[in-house]
């Protein structure tokens, strides 16, 4: 049994399903019910029940007193992690929703790795499993677009991104956009239906529901921005996305970025660390803030001077 086997389990554990835990570790469904068999056998018991016409994975009692041991047992390998490199260099675990990757945070992880001498662990999963994750020092670091109260994770807001509608540059329609009159048939969607924390987070749900209508169905649906990009190169498509994430967008895909009115709430990056730390990651962290707080005032900066100039 490794790391990564318990890693497994408790994405089941926390998730209440093999087939998502099995799609978030980027394993097939076979394999990770093959790994799951393999650690019961090496336990000695069952973790989760075997009942017929149950999908959901429900843990035993055993399985539930081992899920408290194997989150010990990741925390320990975590600053176990952090001690083998702490003379080599700065080691972080960062756990992020994956649209705070691309044109955003990613230049940052870049510089910290070339020019700072990081090490970093990146890892996308949703934003209840990045609190859950923190709390059990199995990241060092946490970032999610909702604020929660956990007794175990101090919560802080990093940056505000406004909401902006993005479609093909062949898209005739001019700022501002009334939301109202927009057609869901032609929407990419990114979130979850059964979830309002997948996707830009609960308050922006609300915004969508109320102009967008909560009743009728996107025409494509996806948990990640990077799925949908494609669409957006042909056709009368249209989605909602951060500003900073349109602009990166707009780099590479012949892409439209336009106002609306009435606007979705901003968009807020909270990050997560543990209110009691190992010495180590304490440090660690304090030196990727100062990091992080000189890039996020370098690119306030540099959008400020863009929206003179476009103005």
């Amino acid at each position: 049994m490794n790391r990564d086997d318990l890693q497994l389990f408790m994405t089941i554990f926390e998730e209440k399903n093999l087939l998502k835990a099995a799609g978030l570790l980027y394993l097939s469904p076979s394999t990770a019910g093959s790994r799951l068999r393999t650690m019961e056998e090496e336990l000695g018991f069952e973790l989760f029940e075997r009942k017929k016409g149950v999908k959901a994975a429900v843990p035993t009692p055993k399985g539930t007193e081992f899920s408290r041991i194997a989150a010990q047992m990741l925390s320990l390998w975590n600053e176990a992690d952090q001690l083998s490199r702490a003379d080599d260099s700065p080691h972080l675990s960062v756990a992020t929703v994956d649209s705070f990757l691309d044109y955003n945070l990613t230049p940052l992880y870049r510089d910290l790795v070339s020019l700072h001498g990081f090490s970093l662990d990146i890892k996308c999963y949703p934003a209840d499993m990045i609190y859950a994750l923190v709390a059990k020092k199995q990241a060092d670091l946490g970032f999610a677009l909702y604020h929660t109260n956990d007794p175990h994770v101090n919560v802080r807001p990093v940056m505000e991104d406004d909401m902006v509608l993005v479609t093909p540059e062949s898209c005739p329609w001019i700022s501002p956009v009334d939301p109202t009159g927009l057609s869901p048939e032609r929407e990419l969607f990114t979130g979850s239906h059964f979830n309002s924390n997948v996707g830009w987070g609960p308050e922006f749900r609300l915004w969508h529901d109320r102009y967008i209508g909560a009743s009728r169905r996107p025409l494509v649906t996806a948990s990640s921005i990077s799925i949908l990009t494609g669409f957006l190169e042909i056709g009368d498509y249209w989605t909602v996305m951060p500003s900073t994430t349109a602009r990166g967008l707009a780099e590479q895909f012949p892409v439209k970025i336009l106002e609306l009115d009435p606007a979705p709430p901003k968009r807020t990056l909270y990050m997560l660390t543990h209110k009691s730390p190992s010495e180590l990651s304490a440090a660690n962290t304090e030196r990727f803030c100062g990091h992080l707080w000189e890039y996020l005032e370098d690119r306030r900066k540099k959008t400020a001077k863009a929206r003179l100039s476009d103005g």
